[in-house]
């Protein structure tokens, strides 16, 4: 259950980021492509993931 909302968790973070980073170049007149922001957001979030992941693995079988 704590994987499943570690995961939300990043999921939501991720996504507030890349609305954030939309207002601004949207004020700015730069408009950010679809495809690849709706590329990029699962690949940041499958990374920080299995990193938080390995990182609790490591903790448990150190002791």
């Amino acid at each position: 259950m704590k994987n499943f909302i570690k995961a939300i968790v990043i999921t939501v973070v991720i996504l507030a980021a890349l609305i954030i980073a939309n207002i601004i170049c949207n004020k700015t007149g730069h408009e950010l492509d679809a495809l690849y922001t709706g590329v990029i957001t699962p690949i940041v979030a499958m990374v920080l993931y299995d990193r938080l992941a390995d990182k609790k693995e490591k903790n448990t079988n150190a002791f």
